[in-house]
C-alpha cells in the first residue's frame, strides 16, 4: 500500500511538470530605422503567459528592463518601438552605449514564474545631431 502512495505521488508530479505550457517564439527580431528600434515576436501559444518584459543591453552586456506588454493571445504578433536606445547610460560608469544593443524578453506566467527568450542583436546608427540632442533631453530627466 505504502509503494502504491509513492507510485500515485510521482505519477501526479509528472502529471503536473507535463501540462505546465511553454511559450514558443516563432520569431524574435531588432532592426534599428535610424532613429529608433523597432523589436518584433510572435507567440505561437500563451495559454499561461501574462506579459512580456522588454531587456535592453549595452556594450556593458547587463539587461536592464526596458517596458511591458501584455499578452494578447496565442499566435499574435507583437511589435515595440524603442526610442530611447541611444540615450540610456550602459552600468554605473556612465558611458552612453553608441551602435550596437541586444534585446532578450522575459516571459512572465500567471503563477509569477517567469523565463527568458533567445537574445537577439541591433546595430542601431543615429546621426550625431540627433545623439547630441538625445543626451541634452537625457541630462533633464
Amino acid at each position: 500500500m505504502r509503494n502504491a502512495g509513492i507510485i500515485g505521488l510521482l505519477f501526479l508530479m509528472l502529471v503536473s511538470t507535463t501540462v505546465a505550457v511553454q511559450t514558443t517564439l516563432q520569431y524574435f527580431s531588432a532592426r534599428s530605422s535610424g532613429t529608433n528600434i523597432t523589436v518584433e515576436w510572435r507567440a505561437n501559444s500563451e495559454d499561461n503567459v501574462i506579459q512580456y518584459e522588454i531587456e535592453r543591453a549595452g556594450d556593458d552586456q547587463v539587461f536592464r528592463f526596458v517596458a511591458s506588454v501584455p499578452a494578447k493571445g496565442s499566435n499574435q504578433a507583437y511589435s515595440y518601438v524603442d526610442n530611447e536606445a541611444f540615450g540610456k547610460q550602459d552600468g554605473t560608469n556612465g558611458t552612453i552605449a553608441k551602435t550596437y544593443f541586444t534585446y532578450r524578453l522575459k516571459i512572465v506566467n500567471a503563477d509569477k514564474t517567469s523565463s527568458y527568450s533567445n537574445s537577439t542583436g541591433v546595430s542601431h546608427s543615429v546621426s550625431g545631431i540627433k545623439r547630441t540632442w538625445g543626451m541634452i533631453k537625457e541630462m533633464f530627466r
